[in-house]
């Protein structure tokens, strides 16, 4: 009796350990099927941010005006989630507003150049000047902040400048206004990257006295009224309902409602794509690590890159492939190099 009823526990377990691995399997596969899913919506938003924004832009210059669609549309769509219980902001301050409102100014900075920059330069060029903020970055976090590099490290970055020497020095699609607006958009990143270095980590991390949502939110209405002054200051709503579309947008003169379907289309999927971009980090670094995130970032830049080629017939010589290549290859290695340090 004593071992039939050892037997009959013995069954009973294995029945038990068969069915957890039975529930337990779905889990797994919903967890792949879920980092598939988030993957997928940051290459989205990245291509359709890079590529989308160029398209756009060479069909409607006017950077202010774009700028305040994309980032209104991401205001509301972050006020919806809010609404809807699935984005969370703490109670917002007055200080918080201070204090973003020098992010708001290099946040407009960075993408008001950005869209000036790419109907003039090549989608290559972009991200060349993107990894060689990377370095100056790095620069300014040794020469001001006393941080440290391992070999590795400066190994990455050092690839990364000759990389840069050689594509620039290389490139066919040169445009000297196209450089300029790429340098401002570098200076705005720098330091909007050490600003949020110093507040957002601060805010969100260290005293948790707001979301990452809510200081995005905060960020994104403080750049509307910018926005709309500068657009204003340059004319651009005037000019831009004073005709309607003829398929030429170098006359400066283009109301946003008599564009073709297609492109009000891709304006629409940039607006989400701002809104995706900022949401889809956070998730993927939760569910990936550093450097995975990092991986995929940079395959979608090489993406944006050969997706850009063939809509926009690029064309760049074997010495500016091979100097870009050598470009991301040092900025990838630094970042894992970065990760594994910490």
């Amino acid at each position: 009796m004593k071992d039939r009823g050892n037997d009959d526990v013995e069954k009973a377990r294995l029945i038990d350990d068969f069915e957890m691995k039975k529930s337990s399997s779905p889990t797994s596969e919903q967890k792949r099927t879920e980092i598939v899913f988030w993957l997928g919506m940051l290459f989205l938003a990245s291509v359709t941010m890079t590529v989308g924004n160029k398209y756009v832009m060479k069909e409607y210059p006017f950077a202010n005006i774009l700028t305040l669609l994309q980032n209104g549309c991401c205001v509301m769509m972050l006020l919806g989630g809010h609404r809807a219980g699935f984005i969370d902001f703490k109670e917002f301050k007055a200080r918080q507003w201070k204090i973003f409102s020098v992010n708001a100014i290099f946040l407009t900075m960075q993408i008001v150049t950005s869209l000036q920059a790419l109907p003039l330069v090549a989608i290559a060029t972009v991200v060349a000047f993107r990894n060689m903020c990377t370095v100056v970055i790095a620069f300014v976090d040794y020469t001001f902040f006393g941080n440290r590099f391992s070999n590795s490290q400066i190994v990455g970055l050092c690839v990364t400048t000759v990389g840069m020497i050689i594509y620039a020095g290389q490139d066919i699609n040169f445009n000297f206004w196209g450089y300029m607006w790429l340098l401002g958009n570098s200076f705005a990143t720098v330091s909007n990257t050490f600003w949020n270095k110093v507040y957002i980590t601060k805010f969100t991390r260290e005293l948790k006295i707001q979301t990452s949502f809510g200081v995005s939110l905060i960020q994104q209405v403080e750049t509307l009224p910018l926005v709309i002054v500068m657009a204003f200051a340059r004319g651009e709503f005037s000019s831009s309902s004073s005709r309607e579309y003829d398929g030429d947008a170098s006359n400066a003169s283009v109301d946003i409602f008599s564009l073709p379907f297609f492109v009000q289309f891709v304006l629409l999927i940039t607006c989400v794509g701002g809104f995706l971009i900022g949401i889809t980090y956070p998730k993927c670094f939760s569910l990936l690590s550093g450097t995975s995130v990092v991986v995929a970032s940079t395959a979608n830049k090489a993406a944006s890159i050969l997706i850009g080629m063939y809509v926009f017939g690029t064309i760049l010589l074997p010495i500016q492939v091979f100097g870009l290549l050598i470009c991301i290859g040092g900025s990838l290695y630094y970042a894992v190099e970065s990760k594994r340090k910490k």
